[in-house]
């Protein structure tokens, strides 16, 4: 009697996870690109706020060769001094992103190249003109039904120099 109850049990379970939907990859996808198309608005609107919310606690950010781990909190206040001293004429994507989604919906990436043009005040002297090329690579994680940006990697070049 114990083993039947068993089998039955066992086929329930294999039953109800084989019927579980597969996640819809193509919807996941369209968050991410609406994610990156609203992290470049909020740049726009000096948002910094908006860009450091959805951060995990353990990201970590990989650029100019370090490693280092960012809390929101401190993601925040990086952006807020850069967007308040950086005034855009220029920044939108010059590729379509390159977005993945794992097999269980659980994790994300996208691969982004956008030009960054303007001024920049500094503490001393005039503003600097740049134009630059961006392109990085951002790791997103499944929490609940929002993602959090769990890596960022991240290269720059001036936009007219050649590769």
């Amino acid at each position: 009697m114990r083993i039947s109850k068993f089998i039955l049990f066992a086929l329930i379970l294999m039953t109800a996870v084989s019927c579980r939907q597969p996640p819809d990859h193509e919807s996941l996808r369209a968050e991410i690109l609406e994610m990156h198309r609203d992290f470049i608005q909020a740049h726009l609107d000096k948002d910094a706020a908006f860009i450091a919310k959805p951060t995990s606690p353990d990201y970590l950010s990989v650029s100019d060769g370090i490693v280092r781990n960012i809390d929101a909190s401190e993601m925040e206040q990086m952006l807020s001094e850069y967007l308040n001293s950086t005034k855009f004429s220029t920044y939108n994507n010059v590729a379509e992103p390159i977005i993945g989604i794992s097999r269980d919906g659980s994790l994300a990436w996208s691969i982004v190249r956008v030009r960054v043009a303007g001024q920049r005040s500094r503490p001393q002297g005039p503003l600097q003109n740049f134009d630059t090329l961006w392109a990085w690579l951002t790791l997103y994680q499944r929490n609940g039904d929002q993602w959090l940006r769990i890596a960022d990697v991240s290269t720059n070049r001036p936009f007219d120099e050649q590769p």
